[in-house]
């Protein structure tokens, strides 16, 4: 409203284009253990991600061969990128803080279960993003690389 008592329009409230990287829930495990992970990803990291596991890109491009994929490579970033927290004690009963160190260290059922958790994460993630059925679409990646895991959207 005006100083003369006139309505104005106000202006829509414009939308955060930022993503918030920051720690979101704790997944549930077994035993009582739990993971944090990130809210969402960033654009940064899931750029970071997509490409972890590709080697010989530049050998590729240069001699027009194909990419490799090293998928180790890609499973431990995908959990050093999305796991921020972690209830996991060591042999002696200590705190082990998050890291590459520790997150190479896992057992591989410990691993297979985070990853198990984090997949039921993301698809929650992507049931959000997803219209309603009917109602209008959301544009796709239109990056090939965007892949599910990644945090990207459907494609």
């Amino acid at each position: 409203m005006t100083t003369n008592g006139a309505v104005t329009a106000q202006e829509p409230k414009k939308r955060n284009r930022f993503a918030d990287g920051g720690q979101g829930p704790r997944l549930p495990l077994s035993d009582g253990d739990w993971v944090a992970v990130r809210k969402e990803l960033t654009y940064g990291q899931q750029r970071r991600l997509a490409a972890a596991g590709l080697t010989g890109i530049d050998q590729a491009a240069a001699e027009g061969e194909r990419l490799k994929v090293d998928l180790a490579a890609y499973d431990i970033e995908r959990l050093v990128t999305w796991v921020v927290d972690w209830s996991f004690t060591g042999a002696d009963g200590e705190a082990v803080y998050v890291s590459r160190e520790a997150i190479e260290a896992l057992h591989p059922d410990t691993a297979a279960e985070i990853n198990a958790a984090l997949d039921a994460h993301i698809a929650g993630l992507e049931a959000k993003k997803d219209p309603a059925p009917g109602g209008p679409t959301r544009p796709r990646a239109t990056s090939s690389s965007a892949g599910r895991s990644g945090g990207a959207g459907p494609t």
